[in-house]
């Protein structure tokens, strides 16, 4: 078995050491074959450096880019990888625990039996990607206490397509999803976030798994501006749910984008829907009714009314 650790890097110096550390004591290593390879988006601090000492140590292999945002490295990253049974995203500030990697194989391998329909491992079953869990804490990797938002429990298609439901830190999928996800072209199309991408993509074909025990720090701190908005809290939720309202319609070019590529394929006629609705929108008055009537994306708290407020704008 073959794993590659996908790493994004940019200006990583503070804790890069740390994490390629915890990247090589993943307690896999007897059972698989671990690849590290990064690419860095143009720093200017002294990453460069970092990556040469471990790449001379045959550690790593690196790439120097141009800077092109999260992800669209992450998509080079993805087009460049080795082949391999099993992927993961990396940010360069957090810390693995050793168990990361054996945690989420274990989960893939189990679901890819199941959707076999076999007693044995099915090598050639579709896309499937594994959503693990985190400890926050700050700097110095110290817990923070934090209160989940309701949106990150969720993992179905049509609330994937308005909320930011998980990291993409914590992802690791099979070779099939990795050659989905590569279908998509995010040099002409719009791409957002690299983790709402790619969840979504494999959402639409394939099988999302959640896991609710922790296997990584995630590094954030108060001063951090995304910390409240993904994380948790009360006022979090305020700000996830102004940012719902007053989005300059990143939801709707992604999901037309997502309907543009995988549409035509799409045999799950409710998913179909959805992405239609949320693609048109705004230039289809009957799919903004079908968008606001639409259960589906329903979620029983304060976030539907401002669904609702920022369809009828037309900001989603």
């Amino acid at each position: 078995m073959k794993i590659v650790v996908l790493l994004h890097t940019y200006n990583g110096v503070e804790y890069l050491g740390e994490q390629l550390q915890s990247l090589l004591k993943q307690d896999i290593s007897g059972k698989a074959e671990v690849k590290i390879l990064v690419r860095d988006d143009g720093s200017t601090d002294k990453t460069s450096d970092i990556l040469d000492r471990y790449h001379r140590e045959e550690k790593i292999e690196w790439i120097k880019g141009e800077t092109i945002g999260k992800t669209r490295s992450f998509w080079e990253l993805l087009a460049k990888a080795p082949e391999a049974d099993y992927y993961a995203f990396c940010d360069q500030d957090d810390v693995w625990m050793p168990e990361k990697l054996s945690r989420a194989v274990k989960y893939l391998e189990t679901q890819a039996i199941l959707d076999g329909d076999d007693e044995e491992l099915d090598v050639s079953v579709g896309p499937l990607l594994y959503q693990g869990d985190y400890t926050v804490t700050n700097a110095v990797l110290k817990p923070i206490k934090f209160t989940r938002n309701k949106t990150t429990r969720l993992n179905d298609f049509q609330h994937s397509l308005l909320y930011s439901t998980t990291p993409g830190c914590t992802y690791v999928f099979n070779a099939s999803a990795k050659d989905l996800m590569l279908r998509y072209d995010v040099n002409t199309k719009f791409a957002g976030n690299y983790d709402d991408l790619a969840r979504n993509i494999i959402h639409i074909v394939g099988t999302v798994i959640r896991d609710w025990v922790p296997t990584m720090y995630l590094r954030k701190s108060k001063t951090d501006a995304f910390y409240d908005n993904y994380y948790g809290g009360f006022f979090g939720s305020i700000k996830q749910n102004l940012a719902l309202s007053k989005s300059s319609n990143e939801r709707s070019k992604l999901a037309k984008g997502l309907l543009e590529t995988y549409g035509d394929g799409l045999e799950d006629k409710e998913k179909q829907e959805a992405l239609k609705q949320v693609a048109r929108y705004l230039e289809d008055t009957a799919q903004k009714e079908r968008l606001l009537a639409n259960h589906k994306f329903v979620t029983g708290d304060f976030n539907d009314k401002l669904f609702k407020k920022a369809v009828i704008s037309g900001k989603l």
